[in-house]
């Protein structure tokens, strides 16, 4: 099973991260033959004003221990639309992963 540390590695093997505001998602697509697959997102909404919720988080399961969870919470807690806001996490994953890492979010919490 591969394992991807940075975005870079992700996107040698085919996989893009990339941020879709019209559906408040970040999402994760593997390149295809002819198309891309949704294998992940990290879905948020906006509970209240200048506030950012990040509720849902999935990773196909074929993709579960590589690392992708980790490099799309990243992109997703240290993005345009985190930094405008304050972050909270209704979603398990993205508030563990915060609690790891702490210093992305400075003063956003």
């Amino acid at each position: 099973m591969a394992r991807y540390l940075t975005e870079q590695d992700a996107a040698a093997a085919g996989i893009t991260i990339v941020h879709e505001p019209a559906a408040q998602r970040f999402a994760i697509y593997q390149a295809g033959d002819t198309d891309q697959r949704l294998v992940g997102e990290a879905h948020y909404s906006f509970p209240r004003e200048d506030v950012v919720d990040f509720d849902h988080t999935v990773v196909d399961d074929a993709f579960r221990g590589t690392g992708l969870s980790g490099l799309l919470a990243h992109r997703a807690v240290t993005s345009e639309v985190a930094q405008a806001n304050t972050v909270q996490a209704s979603c398990w994953f993205i508030e563990g992963y915060l609690a790891k890492h702490p210093e992305l979010l400075g003063d956003r919490a």
